[in-house]
């Protein structure tokens, strides 16, 4: 596997959660953040997010060299970075600039971390206990009344343009030194990027790619990056510095396996790192805490078997294995509300850190299926004594065998051979219940059940999640499949998948998971497919949910948490994140469809 440019937890890239034009130091925590100042020399803005992105750029995982441009009303803004080992150049270029502001870059230490930084002449010098650096600016000068104790900061002297240097050496470079620098750098990364000849099938790797990394931030209150849902979502809100939810980290992992096994691997060790007492994952670790009453879709087996397929690398398995195992065997100890060997999503008796969070609820058991508002749930009674839903799920259930297929699975690899027997035996148990008490044969299809015994007569794409936990014989799968997944009323279409049959009345809503396509969803129902050599139905599956990711990631280098299952839009909706990794989870499954990419490694 390809270790050029690999991921590192040291040296400089963008982890800066506010602001997508800087870039941080590690372990010394220096950094410099480039910004705007009015003609007057007042400071006019400091900080871009998403909402000034206007095309987000090369991103190396090593950040040898990254890039973006921004726009916001007054200006354009193109940020590029270009690092080898602890040097840095970041240069900033301003285009459209209709009043004259200034370009300018302040030197500061990033949350958490302490040194000193001591301007002389056009220059300023930094120390701390890791490292020390020189940070001279070649087009430019100190502002004298923006250097405060601590910090540094430079103004350029050349009209739209401003270049800065961060050395650990003593000499310096000269302006055409650093920009020849940068554009060696980005040469290297167009080359190091350019993975597919086929153009949509490029564009689709740069823009699952660049959501992950771009989304890769410094928590210091884990002291360790993370790749994070959206960086916007740890500015000023209800997480604090970081904020990893279950199957969302996880599936972070996977897409950074494309060309980063060590981002891979910080991915599942972050979020394992929230593992509570009781030993489950917990739907939310962030900085004010974990959700403690509740836990989210196992998908973190799957994932890892899939790592160990692309890296065979035992050793990783031997670390997280264990924890793994332990999370599986808390399902049945917490959520078999009714004791009849199937599983309810639910929430326990336990504070939640922050309020809007909730436990305890119906909403709470909501939040742990991870489908918010799905209409699955809107009958749905809560049991405040079994603290479970009153209604067994299809999606989960097939997810918990599918996450007792997988360790098996990773229990034959370390040779732990009395749980790959055990592990063996809960799948066939499960098989057997779900067949058994889930399978509708009226509809044809499994259907959550109450515990009255009642089917909740409503379609999700859940209810194919027992293809992909290989529980469903061939004859089943291909019935499934052949009378709902490509009846046009219901699932198939333009856009696939929506997260409600076509022909819910909830459909017409496309509000969250009323009827918009997710990532997750289309990736399991896309694994389920492949698992039971349905690769015709697959590879067509893979070109929709291709099509549907492209259309905003060229237009808006959008890459969204959900879209419209009409349009394909991810704009139209206010609960849609333009930037949100698992978006690419699209792009993934039409890679992978389309054979280009070669994932297992023999």
């Amino acid at each position: 596997m390809e270790t050029t440019h690999e991921f590192k937890l040291q040296g400089w890239n963008t982890f800066d959660v506010r602001s997508l034009t800087a870039a941080v130091h590690l372990p010394s925590g220096l950094e410099l953040r480039a910004g705007l100042l009015s003609r007057d020399g007042q400071v006019h803005r400091t900080e871009f997010r998403w909402p000034e992105l206007a095309r987000l750029g090369m991103h190396m995982p090593d950040c040898s060299y990254a890039d973006v441009t921004l726009q916001i009303p007054e200006c354009r803004m193109h940020v590029e970075f270009a690092s080898d080992q602890d040097l840095l150049v970041l240069r900033v270029t301003i285009t459209r600039n209709l009043y004259d502001l200034v370009p300018c870059i302040d030197a500061f230490f990033y949350r958490g971390f302490k040194g000193l930084i001591a301007t002389s002449h056009n220059s300023a010098k930094v120390n701390t206990a890791d490292a020390a650096f020189s940070i001279y600016c070649p087009t430019g000068t100190l502002h004298p009344q923006l250097c405060f104790l601590g910090s540094a900061s430079f103004v350029t002297k050349l009209p739209n343009e401003l270049v800065i240097v961060a050395s650990p050496s003593i000499g310096t470079l000269s302006a055409e030194e650093a920009i020849a620098l940068v554009e060696s750098k980005r040469a290297e990364a167009e080359y190091w990027e350019h993975r597919f000849d086929n153009p949509e099938l490029q564009s689709a790797f740069e823009g699952m790619w660049r959501s992950v990394i771009w989304n890769t931030i410094y928590a210091p209150s884990i002291k360790r990056p993370v790749t994070v849902v959206s960086r916007d979502w740890c500015v000023d809100g209800n997480y604090g510095d970081f904020v990893l939810f279950e199957w969302d980290t996880f599936f972070a992992a996977l897409q950074s396996a494309v060309v980063s096994k060590e981002l891979a691997y910080a991915n599942v060790r972050a979020v394992l790192e929230g593992v509570t007492e009781r030993g489950f994952v917990p739907s939310i670790f962030c900085e004010l805490g974990k959700s403690n009453d509740r836990s989210m879709l196992p998908v973190g087996s799957i994932v890892v078997l899939k790592l160990y397929e692309r890296f065979r690398d035992r050793d990783f398995i031997s670390e997280v294995y264990p924890k793994l195992l332990r999370w599986h065997d808390w399902w049945f100890t917490a959520r078999d509300g009714n004791g009849d060997g199937l599983l309810e999503w639910g929430s326990d008796n336990v504070h939640p850190p922050h309020p809007q969070w909730q436990a305890h609820t119906l909403q709470a058991a909501r939040y742990e299926s991870g489908l918010d508002n799905s209409p699955l749930y809107d009958d749905a009674e809560f049991d405040p004594i079994a603290n479970t839903m009153r209604v067994a799920d299809v999606g989960l259930n097939a997810a918990y065998a599918m996450d007792a297929w997988a360790l098996a699975r990773l229990a034959d690899v370390l040779g732990d051979t009395a749980s790959a027997a055990r592990l063996t035996e809960e799948h066939k148990r499960m098989s057997k219940l779900v067949n058994e008490k889930l399978w509708c044969e009226e509809e044809g299809i499994f259907l959550n059940r109450r515990w009255d015994g009642s089917f909740v007569k409503r379609l999700a794409p859940t209810l194919f999640y027992p293809m992909a936990g290989r529980i469903v014989d061939c004859r089943t799968a291909e019935r499934m499949v052949g009378i709902h997944l490509l009846n046009e009323s219901e699932f198939w279409g333009e856009h696939v998948i929506p997260s409600i049959s076509r022909n819910d009345a909830a459909y017409k809503d496309q509000a969250y998971w009323r009827g918009r396509i997710w990532g997750p969803m289309n990736w399991l129902v896309y694994e389920g497919l492949r698992a039971y050599g349905l690769d015709h139905i697959a590879r067509e599956f893979g070109k929709k949910s291709l099509r549907t990711f492209l259309t905003e990631w060229l237009e808006e280098s959008h890459v969204h948490e959900n879209y419209n299952a009409d349009t394909g839009e991810g704009d139209d909706a206010r609960y849609s994140e333009p930037v949100y990794f698992w978006g690419g989870l699209l792009a993934f499954i039409g890679l992978c469809s389309s054979g280009a990419l070669k994932w297992a490694q023999e």
